[in-house]
């Protein structure tokens, strides 16, 4: 299994990536050939696509050109009469002060769990499956999902927590006996716009076909939508859509998808 730091490490847009692609471009600068032309060239292209890619206006247009986009489910027809919810894990972050934690889930945790109770209350109580493990601590991101749920209404009782998968392909394994075991033939998965593609294959590769159905796939930090000015959110954005571009070309190599 990949560290999560390693993956960090190789997608762009985050700021293990950014640190390390500095550091070539500064070794680059001491190079005699061509009086470190090459290390400038480097971090400027390096500067220039962070700046780019942290703006709304760019990170909308990459979402929008390399991730089909699928209709959020609005009625049970359109949900082929779906009796769960597979909710694949978004994120958490760990907060430690003097011995204790928290946690608390990220932006796009929050978009999913939004997702998840507009479609369980139009679905009328199904079960709602939430994933992901949070090694090696002994809280899980499922359990976290599931109580952002219960906070949205979501019945407690419905909710059922798989929390031992850390990535897609671990939900493609361990989802599918929780779903037999609640006799459901059909379900709609949610996770973000970036991530349904390698999903989808994913769950059908398994022998499963989800209904799909996302949350907006970008909300700015202020609430408002400023294109040109860069933001956390937009780059967060960026960054995922990067992250599953690589992730789908490692799943087809592996033979998940």
């Amino acid at each position: 299994m990949v560290p999560p730091i390693l993956k960090e490490l190789f997608v762009p847009g985050t700021i293990l990536f950014f640190l390390f692609a500095a550091t070539i471009g500064t070794l680059l600068l001491f190079r005699k050939a061509n009086n470190g032309r090459a290390g400038r060239r480097w971090l400027v292209a390096l500067v220039t696509f962070y700046w780019i890619g942290s703006t709304p206006f760019a990170a909308i247009a990459l979402v929008r050109a390399l991730s089909p986009a699928y209709n959020p489910v609005e009625s049970r027809e359109q949900a082929r009469h779906a009796t769960a919810i597979v909710v694949l894990g978004g994120g958490v972050h760990a907060y430690r002060s003097r011995g204790a934690m928290v946690l608390q889930g990220n932006r796009e945790h929050s978009l999913r769990a939004l997702e998840a109770a507009r479609v369980y209350r139009i679905l009328d109580h199904p079960w709602v499956i939430v994933t992901g493990s949070l090694e090696p601590e002994r809280k899980t991101e499922a359990a976290e999902m599931a109580r952002s749920l219960i906070a949205l209404g979501v019945a407690a009782d419905r909710i059922v927590e798989e929390g031992k998968s850390r990535n897609t392909h671990d939900h493609t394994l361990y989802v599918p006996p929780l779903l037999q075991q609640r006799s459901v033939k059909q379900f709609v998965m949610v996770t973000s716009r970036q991530h349904m593609a390698r999903s989808l294959r994913a769950f059908r590769n398994a022998g499963l076909d989800p209904v799909p159905s996302s949350p907006d796939f970008f909300v700015p930090d202020d609430g408002r939508l400023s294109l040109l000015i860069p933001s956390e959110a937009a780059l967060e954005a960026t960054s995922a859509m990067m992250h599953d571009l690589g992730a789908i070309v490692y799943y087809r190599l592996r033979g998940w998808n």
